[in-house]
């Protein structure tokens, strides 16, 4: 009776906030829970369904193996980047029997990825049973039931209209250019942590679904909403030829570094600087918070995002984002043997605005 009350709540409130904005602010996914118990097993095991696994030594010696060599994290990220349906467990066991054929071959001597497929024996073994146990009924009836609740709850404290008003400013944002209908890429899993997924995706424990943890850990979903869709703001070729370019100035070179080691980089600081934007105007950022935003996102090293920010009033109402960030370039704004300098003019000029 609990989760059919749960289910039609959830239901009233996502109708009632997605008439206007077309998309829920949150997603689920049984198939990145599914390859995330790997890591979280601990927690699975005291579920009746699975106390036999804690028992079965093969499984749990294929379990040391997968997680000796990989974390949820990477496991999620191939299938994000390469697999299907996240919600059917058929084809994440698919996905992994695949392997590698169904990745680039180019792709493959990634570290990261080249882990995960000296370990397909063990992963589909571990990813079988914890199937062929009943994974995809228990997600059903404990684990999605707990999320939506928590995803509901959440809900409840965003204010009437917020979500259509962030719609409408990026929509304003991004023309001329036409955006396409508005997906979200913030899926609360059920786990203990947060980490970000290559494409652009955001998975996060369901415990900072309260808005006084929100607080405590600085993060706002609303912005993270932002950032995601302004992903998919379009970036030319000819753009990123320029980006590229600039690595031969030793300043963003280092930064770029620092940058790539934190697995972000190239054209994160366009969106950056769009995200600090309109976050500002929609008075989700104060002075302080777009300062601190460009002083320690990836540790600083995103470099043109302040310089772009602070000439965005500079843009032209005919321009795309596209190509008022191609203008800079142009114009000697962002150059070579340039972008220190202009970086230091333009967080001279956002601190001043705080002192």
């Amino acid at each position: 009776m609990k989760r059919i009350f749960s289910a039609i709540y959830l239901l009233i409130f996502t109708l009632i906030t997605c008439s206007a904005t077309s998309q829920s602010l949150f997603r689920t996914s049984k198939c990145y829970d599914l390859l995330a118990s790997v890591q979280y097993f601990d927690e699975l095991k005291e579920q009746p369904q699975f106390s036999t696994l804690a028992e079965d030594s093969v499984f749990l010696q294929s379990l040391k193996i997968v997680n000796g060599n990989t974390r949820a994290s990477n496991l999620c990220n191939l299938y994000s980047l390469y697999g299907n349906d996240k919600n059917e467990v058929d084809s994440c066991i698919n996905f992994i029997s695949n392997m590698p054929g169904n990745i680039p071959e180019e792709e493959q001597s990634s570290s990261w990825i080249k882990n995960i497929l000296n370990i397909k024996p063990q992963l589909l073994l571990i990813t079988k049973s914890l199937v062929r146990a009943g994974f995809s009924d228990y997600w059903n009836t404990s684990v999605a039931p707990k999320l939506n609740d928590r995803i509901a709850s959440y809900y409840s404290h965003i204010p009437n209209g917020t979500i259509e008003t962030i719609n409408s400013e990026m929509s304003a944002f991004a023309n001329p250019e036409q955006l396409s209908e508005t997906k979200t890429n913030i899926y609360i899993l059920d786990i203990a942590n947060a980490f970000n997924l290559l494409d652009e995706t955001f998975c996060c424990t369901p415990l900072l679904l309260d808005p006084e943890l929100e607080k405590q850990y600085h993060l706002d979903f609303l912005k993270v909403y932002i950032h995601e869709n302004l992903h998919r703001l379009n970036i030319s070729p000819e753009l990123m030829e320029r980006l590229n370019g600039l690595l031969a100035d030793n300043f963003y070179k280092e930064n770029e570094q620092i940058a790539t080691a934190h697995n972000e980089g190239k054209n994160e600081a366009f969106v950056v600087a769009a995200e600090v934007f309109l976050s500002n105007k929609l008075g989700r950022r104060e002075d302080k918070s777009v300062f601190e935003e460009f002083s320690e996102y990836v540790d600083g090293s995103l470099v043109l995002a302040p310089i772009i920010y602070v000439h965005l009033g500079e843009r032209l109402p005919t321009e795309t984002y596209n190509d008022y960030l191609l203008r800079l370039f142009d114009n000697g704004t962002i150059s070579v043997g340039n972008v220190e300098k202009e970086y230091n003019a333009a967080m001279y000029e956002l601190k001043s605005r705080i002192e």
